[in-house]
């Protein structure tokens, strides 16, 4: 099977389905800076191909990354094209928390009633 470029109706498919999922924070981010979903260029791994951009907010852009099948954060270029290339499979509400205040990209991880991993002089093996 050939590999295509994402399709913009595609991925407005995709965006719908995770705004239902989206806190209303996130909803609202989107909504202030959603854009008609476009082909922006991107260079992955040496080789010009195309993503679709979701949203805009001053230099950065969400977009759907197709071989990864997830949502990405980057800067954008002069000349429209994506600097930045993401090999994560964010949801659309994971990558608006870049522009929420308070949030980061990722959850805080849990560390509650953890043993420490012990260091390679803490093992004892027995012979």
């Amino acid at each position: 099977m050939d590999w295509k470029a994402p399709s913009t109706e595609n991925v407005k498919r995709i965006v719908e389905g995770d705004l239902a999922t989206c806190t209303s924070e996130q909803a609202a981010a989107f909504n202030a800076y959603c854009l008609e979903p476009c082909l922006a260029p991107i260079v992955r791994y040496g080789n010009l191909e195309k993503v679709v951009v979701v949203a805009r907010k001053e230099n950065q852009v969400i977009y759907w990354e197709d071989v990864e099948e997830g949502f990405g954060v980057s800067a954008v270029g002069a000349e429209g094209n994506i600097l930045d290339h993401d090999c994560n499979q964010n949801s659309l509400g994971l990558a608006l928390n870049n522009w929420i205040e308070g949030r980061s990209g990722r959850p805080e991880p849990l560390v509650e009633n953890i043993d420490p991993i012990p260091s390679v002089a803490d093992r004892h093996y027995d012979r």
